[in-house]
């Protein structure tokens, strides 16, 4: 029975009824996602067998990588649905948003309004990995300027904060909600982002959750799921997601 009580409980299992994903890269060779639309098609299908009711996929929008246009993200996911359908995937609903970097291209396009949110005002944010923008402050006034309420995608994988909470409280105060990545709570990224991304989730600081997949290995690793202790919290966690319905 001990071994039974570690076991690991399927993600399927885990998915509640009309799970809406808001973070993922499943628009073919866009940014470091998915390459080709067999790979798109196939993830979604699983995603579809999961139980999942909507996915808002969210391509990178960088100014020095992957500076797609928002015309450029709707050419393609009009591309993509029409091969879905035909090929029998027509339980799950695909839309499209964007993941932006609060870099000069994103201040750019705020001001010129030309933003896809994830849904009415929700937009989906990141930083980069090496450290805050230096005038976040003023780019998050602009964002509540145009009317937006930004999205903090995967804030446990800023290490640069070294998991000090008084910077997430400083940031909640700034007017982010925060999205999780369930991956991190696998130990994908390592144990100790697991680790605090546990200690998020008991302290009540994550809004949402994504999947952020990018790729096949991300995919199989969700697939296996989650020790049924924290099981549970994910399940209601991704519950929050409704409101993107």
């Amino acid at each position: 029975m001990r071994f039974l009580s570690k076991k690991e409980i399927p993600f399927k299992d885990i998915v509640p009824n009309g799970y809406i994903d808001i973070h993922s890269h499943l628009l073919p060779d866009i940014d470091d996602g998915v390459k080709t639309i067999y790979q798109s098609v196939y993830i979604l299908e699983q995603f579809e067998k999961f139980g999942f009711k909507k996915v808002i996929t969210t391509p990178h929008i960088m100014q020095d990588m992957w500076p797609n246009t928002s015309q450029e993200i709707l050419d393609t996911i009009k591309k993509l649905k029409q091969v879905i359908t035909p090929l029998g995937i027509t339980k799950v609903e695909l839309q499209t948003a964007a993941e932006y970097m609060m870099d000069d291209l994103f201040y750019k396009r705020l001001k010129n309004n030309d933003i896809l949110p994830l849904y009415k005002d929700y937009i989906l944010v990141e930083m980069s990995t090496f450290a805050p923008p230096i005038n976040l402050n003023e780019i998050v006034f602009e964002i509540k300027l145009a009317g937006y309420t930004p999205i903090l995608a995967h804030p446990e994988r800023y290490s640069f904060y070294k998991n000090d909470l008084k910077k997430y409280d400083e940031l909640k105060e700034l007017g982010f909600l925060f999205q999780l990545n369930l991956l991190s709570l696998s130990g994908y990224y390592g144990d100790q982002i697991k680790s605090f991304s546990k200690k998020m989730v008991n302290l009540g600081y994550i809004d949402f959750t994504g999947t952020d997949i990018h790729n096949y290995h991300q995919l199989y690793t969700l697939e296996k799921g989650f020790k049924p202790k924290i099981g549970k919290k994910i399940t209601d966690l991704m519950k929050k997601n409704a409101i993107f319905s």
